[in-house]
């Protein structure tokens, strides 16, 4: 028995939620290895990493609250934001920092569309979150990078041939 694809564990209401944030102008990106997955590198994660270019902005508290979830800031103390209720999923991590990247608009300015469910969200292109990767350093991020080679080295093939 294989394990399901990443696209197909979002649920009705995750995919709301990414409605929700496009439709209310909130500039996110899904970084770190499940935006990798979604874009075919093999591996496995426990949570969705989701980048806001602001989490002061209160666009993301409306669009989620429209889809019956709550938004915490994490402006008011050592907490991180988080997201979740209204049948969201509760793997969704928001980022609030990433290693060896850009300011957010600019790696948004790259940012590659997948497609899920209908709903076209921006992810960080692989060649970022392998220099991210990298330079965090972890063993958990330095244990995904050949995958992650592999998955770029597929992807420039592809897209030669078209």
């Amino acid at each position: 028995m294989s394990a399901p694809k990443l696209t197909e564990v979002f649920t009705a209401s995750d995919l709301a939620l990414f409605r929700a944030l496009i439709g209310h102008g909130v500039r996110f990106m899904l970084v770190g290895q499940s935006a990798a997955v979604l874009q075919g590198s093999r591996g496995s994660t426990e949570d969705v990493d989701v980048w806001f270019e602001d989490v002061s902005d209160t666009r993301i508290a409306e669009a989620i609250t429209s889809v019956g979830g709550y938004w915490a800031s994490g402006s008011f103390g050592l907490m991180p934001p988080q997201l979740g209720g209204g049948g969201i999923s509760d793997f969704f991590d928001v980022v609030v920092h990433c290693d060896g990247l850009r300011r957010f608009a600019e790696e948004y300015a790259d940012a590659r569309e997948v497609d899920l469910g209908g709903v076209r969200v921006p992810v960080l292109p692989l060649e970022r979150i392998l220099a991210s990767k990298r330079a965090a350093g972890r063993p958990k991020d330095l244990a995904q990078i050949p995958a992650l080679e592999a998955a770029i080295v597929v992807s420039r093939d592809l897209e030669s041939e078209s």
